[in-house]
């Protein structure tokens, strides 16, 4: 190899280093920012769960408060029904009722 090519092959190599130096910031750039989004893609995702925890609990206190009116009608209902079947039988038994009618 003569001087010139010697001299011309070191001007590209060095010009290569350059250029892959740059590369490699750009990399080492973007391997930063991908280590950001995974960071802030585990925070989401963590509060994604909780959201999802609370909606779960929320859901079963509204769950409880709408069958709670329905709790309380079925117990009135029950005692209308108890004491009209208790007011029958106490007609019957005490003769104020004449079954001979029916």
């Amino acid at each position: 190899m003569t001087n010139d090519e010697i001299v011309k092959a070191i001007a590209e190599n060095t010009q290569r280093s350059k250029s892959n130096s740059h590369r490699i910031d750009d990399l080492e750039k973007n391997g930063e920012l991908l280590h950001k989004m995974v960071t802030a893609l585990e925070v989401l995702a963590t509060q994604q769960k909780n959201v999802a925890e609370q909606v779960e609990r929320i859901d079963s206190k509204v769950t409880r408060l709408e069958e709670s009116p329905m709790r309380r009608i079925r117990t009135i209902v029950g005692y209308i029904v108890a004491a009209l079947c208790s007011a029958a039988a106490g007609a019957v038994f005490s003769g104020g009722f004449d079954l001979t009618l029916l």
